[in-house]
């Protein structure tokens, strides 16, 4: 038998600190599992620093054996290894105290401090619990990827060489012959730790356990790591315009805090698109660009080229910053060389939100803008620049808005136990006067102050009544001619009553509220002035989101004078199981008409047109809404807005139809119709088909057919889109897509 004391001084001095409690343990060899933890967890006779009792190793056995002439210390049965975050399972481990090495033979199991997983049937480790050599080694890396090896052998700090891999995200089934829907094997890899990368030589991409590519090298990121420089999947594909086409991308991790992405995309038929983004965070917010350029002419539909050799660009950025807890500022970007260039070369931009205004396919928005906010007030500063992409947008149709700004305080019983709303709103629109046109539009700016005051109240038998009232004065600076200005000024003010009445009506099944509602209210009048233009009401019209708003113009420029009465029901139905359905109804009576007022607004007469709008939710397998507009005498359609969405068994399908009288839209369509079908398949597939179509001409606008599969670590999508559309020089186009997704490897694909 050992003397304890004897081993234990030896052994401190002979292994490293951060061995010396295992060392100062072999005292206790052949005592219980639960004695032998205490004994490592106590301190030794060695004095130790904070940092050193948190690298001591932690070692639990059923069984120890020590063997003093070969320095072995051998330990048996559940045995369990616990380093700085590490741990190690095995049924067997003998420790060699001349080399500091580790033997784990059976069921190996060694977790890191980033949770990765290693499995093994022997491994050879140090005293740090890294793996130096393993047989039949088994990883699962990050819970994204699972990684198998004959064997693995450690080649300096953090980098082992893996023989007859495979690699695999997808799910693997213990006792089940069915292979992965993908995997990759390779006869040799190499594992970096310090990149987090795996490389592959001779790699071999199956699909169902059949070989479908061969790839000499490769390589991808760790699952373990969040991002890692190096090349993104290729974008291959091939079209009318531009010919076939390759782009490829790079993607560089600056920093824990910045990185960017540069791609090449080089075409048959036209010169190479350059293309750079770069994100960045700061301490206060962040921010991102993306770009493209190229030297080119233009080129239509068919690839033809004309005009001049000109450097062409696209930029899109945004950012957001906070200055305080209640003010935040940022910017966005939109900006193309010339009106076709996205079209041209199939790229993506517009539609993004990237500040308080968002800007569409056919016109881009650049702002630089601050917001305020808390829970009583909000404020807003905006510098707007406009980019029309139209043949018919001009100077003097998108001015350059510097500034917009709005503030509003909200104030809870301060008169009359209401609510108190007080509001300033400014605007300044510079433009240059457009010589082709007869009139002369020039530069304005207005500043406007109102405060608006309301209260909710409940009598008799649940009636709720809401008094209101506001008050608004408006300044005006407007340009008549060239660098000559007039004022204008005006006091407006209205008051008036909503009166509602619900009746609910409880059930077993479902709830019911009935509610008539009433708004009646008087406005003063002689706020038109010939030398005020319109700006920022000529896109509104009366409906059932506004029917009850006191003044129907829903901004500044436009005012709605004298009296008016809107009348109207609202209806819902709400089942205990979480069906509902919902119904409004009702219509507006004006004592006199009004100048700026259209048909186009739904408020060219004194009376309005009715409106309704109808929401219908059964759940997954059926739901409806509707919004029409019917004439104040015929009750026929002037405007309906028709959503349908249905599910059965396995098909699925969701509709959209609008269709407008022609005189209330007459450049616009004014029938048209989207649809979409799907059907789920077997195992993951499904089809999908779409369509739009325009009823006016008889012509599909935009067609397509998709088949897609998915599981938990595959996509693939085939997809045949057809568009019939054109603008400018850019017509008629069709494409067929091939993406494939390989959960942590990215997804590849072309159109």
């Amino acid at each position: 038998m050992v003397r304890s004391g004897e081993m234990a001084d030896r052994s401190a001095e002979r292994t490293p600190i951060a061995l010396a409690a295992l060392a100062t343990a072999l005292a206790a060899a052949m005592t219980p599992q639960t004695a032998l933890a205490q004994v490592l967890a106590a301190p030794t006779t060695t004095p130790t620093t904070a940092t050193q009792t948190e690298e001591r190793v932690l070692l639990e056995a059923d069984q120890l054996i020590d063997d003093e002439q070969a320095r072995t210390i051998t330990a048996e049965g559940d045995v369990q290894v616990r380093y700085q975050g590490r741990t190690m399972r095995t049924d067997r481990l003998v420790y060699d105290l001349n080399s500091g090495s580790i033997h784990a033979v059976g069921n190996v199991q060694i977790v890191l401090e980033d949770g990765s997983t290693t499995y093994a049937n022997e491994v050879e480790v140090d005293e740090a619990l890294n793996v130096g050599i393993a047989t039949e080694l088994r990883a699962r890396l990050g819970g994204q990827g699972t990684l198998a090896a004959r064997a693995a052998l450690r080649h300096g700090e953090g980098e082992s060489e893996l023989r007859n891999v495979i690699y695999t995200s997808c799910p693997i089934c213990e006792g089940s012959d069915r292979p992965p829907t993908w995997s990759l094997r390779a006869r040799r890899a190499i594992q970096d730790r310090d990149s987090r990368t795996i490389s592959y030589q001779g790699a071999v991409l199956e699909v169902s356990g059949v070989p479908i590519l061969y790839l000499p090298y490769f390589a991808h990121p760790d699952p373990t790591t969040d991002r890692a420089s190096g090349f993104l999947p290729p974008n291959i594909g091939r079209n009318r315009r531009l010919g076939t086409f390759y782009q490829q991308p790079y993607y560089w991790a600056i920093s824990p805090y910045q990185d960017m992405t540069a791609s090449v995309r080089v075409h048959g038929n036209v010169n190479p698109l350059l293309g750079l983004e770069y994100r960045q965070r700061t301490w206060s917010g962040q921010f991102e660009f993306d770009t493209t350029f190229t030297q080119e002419r233009l080129f239509d539909s068919e690839g033809d080229r004309s005009g001049s050799d000109l450097f062409r660009y696209s930029v899109f950025g945004k950012g957001k910053f906070e200055i305080n807890d209640y003010w935040d500022w940022g910017f966005g970007v939109e900006r193309i060389y010339d009106d076709e260039y996205l079209r041209r070369y199939d790229l993506d931009g517009p539609g993004e939100r990237r500040g308080p205004y968002i800007g569409q396919d056919t016109r881009l928005i650049s702002q630089l803008y601050a917001i305020g906010q808390n829970q009583h007030s909000y404020s807003s500063v905006s510098f707007v620049n406009f980019q029309g992409l139209r043949e018919t947008d001009t100077s003097d149709l998108l001015p350059v808005i510097a500034p917009f700004a709005e503030h509003e305080t909200v104030l809870t019983d301060p008169l009359l136990h209401g609510q108190l709303r007080l509001q300033a709103n400014s605007a300044v629109l510079l433009r240059d006067d457009n010589p082709a046109t007869l009139a002369f539009e020039g530069s304005d700016a207005r500043v406007s102050l109102t405060s608006t005051w309301r209260r909710d109240m409940i009598f008799g038998p649940g009636i709720v009544m809401s008094p209101f009232a506001q008050a608004r004065g408006d300044a005006y600076r407007i340009e008549t001619s060239e660098n000559e200005y007039e004022s204008v000024t005006r006091g407006l003010g209205l008051a008036g009553v909503e009166v509602s009445w619900p009746f609910m009506r409880p059930g077993e099944r479902f709830d019911m509220v009935v509610e008539p509602v009433a708004m009646a209210a008087f406005a003063s009048e002689n706020a038109d002035d010939p030398l005020i233009v319109n700006e920022d009401s000529l896109a509104f019209e009366l409906d059932d989101s506004n029917l009850f708003r006191p003044n129907a113009a829903p901004n500044y420029d436009l005012w709605e004078p004298g009296g008016r009465l809107s009348l109207g029901v609202r209806a819902t139905a709400r089942a205990h199981s979480g069906e509902s359905a919902s119904l409004l109804f009702g219509r507006r009576w004006r004592d006199q008409q009004a100048v700026g007022f259209t048909e186009i607004n739904n408020l060219d007469g004194r009376t309005s047109d009715w409106v309704g709008a109808v929401q219908v939710d059964l759940g997954r397998n059926f739901g409806t809404e509707a919004r029409v507009r019917l004439d104040d005498e015929t009750f026929e359609v002037n405007r309906v807005d028709l959503g349908v969405r249905g599910a059965i068994g396995r098909f699925s399908a969701n509709m959209r139809y609008f269709s407008v009288d022609e005189t209330l839209a007459p450049t616009d369509p004014n029938e048209e119709l989207n649809a979409n079908l799907g059907v789920e398949l077997a195992r993951g597939w499904r089809m999908q088909f779409g369509l739009t179509r325009d009823l006016d001409s008889d012509m599909n606008l935009r067609q397509d057919i998709r088949a897609i599969y998915e599981d938990d670590c595959t996509f693939l999508e085939i997809a045949y889109t057809r568009n019939e559309t054109q603008r400018g020089t850019i017509g008629p186009d069709e494409g067929l897509q091939i993406r494939i997704g390989l959960r942590s490897l990215g997804v590849f694909g072309g159109s």
